[in-house]
């Protein structure tokens, strides 16, 4: 027996707590059966180590070959010490591998030892190392080989082992190894791997996201490495090629060169919904189907779209009239390759009976619907699962909860120790799956994630490929099966997901009427939706989830105050002067609105209605008619903007108009007429005397003066320029 010991100075990266970690973390105390190799004796309870989440040293161990053990092989194994940064530096410190003397019973004895369960287990002591001292950050492991002719390991029969590391200072980790059978024949399994981004809240992945994401080490680039040679069935988000595709010739090579890669990989597929939405929760929530995208219009630009296209789409769009580039359609964006159409996967531990039947409804006679479940939701399952079953006569393939959840951990990992830990788990529940299956086909799935590196991606899927005993399949081959009815357990619901889904669903039917100023309304309805859809989406979860959906609605709410008016109080500075607001429009497209206007008082008169073009991006100025009445005072006037449809827009306003009826000018104005008037009468009776005296109706007054009292004319010699003599002072006469 030979042991080394190895020291790494690579700081170890924690994962959230889960059953493998629980599992690593148990069993501190196993009094007997580790001082002597190969003494069999009853093994106490483990007690679990310290939790990683108080930043205490963990200790994990795994076998090498993911847990693989064939006859004549030696048993190795490592175990490895992490001490989380900000701790003192470890001691170095002794450790000692054990091997359960007899195999365990079945998937539930297997879960009761990774949960730190001993009871009935029996240990024996095949190995003794030391890890070096340990600082602050780093980690220090110990290798262990046990030759394949030692009595612990020679003679072993076909089966899943515990394996158990613990230190002298009370440090311990769970794991198993699997003996296989060499003979038998092959067991189908499929494997269903979700292709997908990280969660968002935009509509659509922006071209420096898909640039980062296509890169040769970019997450999308992995995941295609590690499907590709393989039977694995994708299950593709169709949000991540419509990126690309509405991005047309401004699409970044390599992202092109990522979806022209996917549709020629040969493995079966099939669409997740838009940003991989969470079908459960839409359905509860009163929705008769699931939300699908509208328009992506919005995202795309005409100009990128003057050549062909790079990317052939399966149906061609209509010949665009010249100079006209045509926009893709809703198909040819989501286009995935040749996909199986009405798939489901709803989120693992969300669908019921309910969900099932409602999902099964959308399939057709040339595509029924499959919905996904894991087996955790099947009642009555037992240790047997069939993978092609039904739920009220919906097809419901089922995958192995116990597999999936082993291997979606072990993708996440990117330690190579725990990695290996869940590997050799995911393998032992694969040999008491085929056990129970009976050469039935088994499917599991590596659910879904987002801190995958491509190493433990790649690690993750070559293992569960080409585990021993089994060969490849599909999904549509083990649809292709005798389906056993099942039912399914009430499933857990998430009411506040639930809640979200009627709040946005309520916002967006808001946006729906606001976008009536627009010419073209699905520019904001269609993005609206692809926003809901990546919120929606299965990969947020618990507190990020709540504020996904909190920040969405806060961006709509800024949507539907995106048009308003900008006023000021106004003063009425002559009889009749425009009312000259503003529309604020912050929209990158111009819109149409109406400017409602209403006096709150019958001194002013003004046009109730005016129709605005307001552009994009900008403030227009609107000038209303106003008219003063003989009256003065303060006029209070309400401004409301209205789409073509009537529907209210932005926020009302009041506005109070000075009003100035002018009374001095009226007053002008009436003298000028009295005066007129005056001068008018005058000339008018000079006229008419004049034309009596033409006509001989009157004599001249100054002819009337001079004539005698007699009536008699003059006589020749009178003076009737001159005074009666009685009248010449007597002094004065001759």
């Amino acid at each position: 027996m030979t042991v080394t010991s190895q020291p790494s100075g690579s700081p170890v990266l924690r994962r959230p707590l889960t059953r493998r970690l629980l599992a690593t973390l148990a069993a501190s105390v196993l009094a007997f059966g580790l001082a002597a190799p190969a003494a069999a004796v009853a093994d106490p309870t483990p007690t679990p180590s310290s939790s990683p989440a108080a930043a205490n040293p963990v200790l994990s161990t795994a076998p090498s070959a993911n847990g693989i053990l064939r006859s004549g092989d030696a048993l190795t194994a490592t175990a490895s010490r992490a001490n989380p940064t900000g701790n003192n530096p470890l001691p170095a410190a002794s450790v000692t591998l054990s091997i359960g003397a007899q195999a365990l019973a079945d998937d539930a004895a297997l879960t009761r030892w990774l949960d730190g369960d001993a009871s009935g287990v029996t240990l024996q002591q095949v190995a003794v190392g030391t890890l070096d001292a340990t600082p602050a950050g780093a980690q220090s492991t110990a290798a262990f080989s046990v030759p394949a002719t030692d009595p612990a390991v020679a003679g072993r029969a076909a089966g899943v082992y515990p394996l158990l590391a613990r230190t002298d200072d009370g440090l311990s980790a769970l794991s198993v190894v699997v003996v296989v059978a060499d003979g038998a024949a092959p067991t189908p399994l499929g494997i269903v791997v979700p292709v997908t981004a990280a969660p968002m809240t935009r509509g659509l992945l922006t071209a420096n996201e898909l640039a980062d994401l296509t890169a040769v080490d970019g997450p999308l680039s992995a995941q295609l490495d590690a499907v590709d040679g393989t039977p694995a069935t994708l299950a593709v988000d169709p949000a991540i090629p419509a990126a690309i595709r509405a991005l047309g010739s401004s699409a970044p090579p390599t992202a092109v060169a990522w979806l022209q890669r996917l549709l020629s990989l040969p493995n079966e597929r099939f669409a997740l919904q838009f940003g991989d939405a969470d079908l459960a929760s839409q359905l509860r929530s009163g929705l008769a189907t699931p939300l699908t995208p509208t328009s992506l219009d919005s995202y795309m630009t005409a100009s990128d779209f003057a050549q062909p296209p790079a990317i052939a789409s399966p149906s061609p769009n209509p010949s665009p009239t010249a100079g006209q580039p045509t926009l893709p359609d809703m198909k040819s964006l989501l286009d995935i390759g040749a996909a199986t159409s009405s798939v489901y996967w709803p989120a693992s531990g969300s669908a019921g009976a309910d969900t099932v039947a409602a999902l099964g409804a959308l399939g057709t006679a040339d595509a029924p619907a499959r919905v996904l479940v894991p087996s955790s939701t099947v009642a009555g399952a037992g240790e047997s699962v069939p993978a092609n079953a039904s739920v009220g006569g919906v097809s419901t393939p089922v995958y192995d909860s116990e597999v999936s959840a082993a291997l979606t951990r072990a993708a996440g990992e990117n330690d190579t120790t725990r990695r290996g830990s869940d590997l050799a788990s995911a393998l032992g529940y694969l040999t008491f799956a085929r056990t129970a299956s009976a050469d039935r086909p088994i499917l599991a799935v590596l659910d879904r994630g987002t801190d995958r590196s491509r190493g433990s991606l790649r690690a993750t899927m070559t293992a569960v490929t080409t585990a021993p005993g089994f060969s490849g399949t599909t999904l549509d081959a083990i649809a292709g099966q005798p389906a056993s009815e099942i039912s399914l357990v009430d499933a857990s619901v998430d009411t506040a997901r639930v809640d979200d889904v009627s709040n946005l669903t309520a916002d967006e039917q808001v946006i729906d009427r606001f976008a009536t100023i627009l010419d073209q309304p699905e520019l904001l309805t269609g993005r609206e939706r692809a926003e809901v859809l990546q919120v929606l989406s299965v990969s947020w979860t618990g507190d990020a989830a709540r504020t996904a959906v909190s920040d969405h609605r806060a961006a709509t709410q800024t949507t539907l105050n995106s048009v308003g008016i900008l006023s000021s109080d106004f003063r009425l500075v002559s009889s009749s002067a425009p009312l000259r607001p503003w529309v604020r429009n912050d929209l990158p497209w111009p819109v149409s609105v109406v400017l409602a206007v209403r006096p709150d008082d019958a001194r002013l008169r003004v046009q109730d209605r005016t129709p605005v073009e307001a552009q994009a991006s900008a403030n227009t100025r609107v000038e209303v008619p106003v008219e003063a009445r003989l009256a003065n005072g303060e006029v209070s006037v309400g401004l409301q903007l209205y789409s073509p449809t009537g529907e209210p827009v932005g926020e009302p306003q009041v506005v109070d108009v000075e009003v100035r009826a002018e009374w001095e000018s009226i007053g002008l104005v009436v003298v000028i007429a009295l005066v007129i008037v005056f001068l008018s009468v005058g000339v008018i009776r000079t006229l008419a005397r004049r034309r009596r005296v033409a006509s001989g109706a009157e004599e001249p007054e100054s002819l009337a003066e001079n004539e005698p009292a007699d009536g008699r004319a003059p006589a020749e010699g009178d003076d009737v320029a001159h005074e009666p003599a009685a009248t010449i002072p007597e002094e004065n006469r001759p």
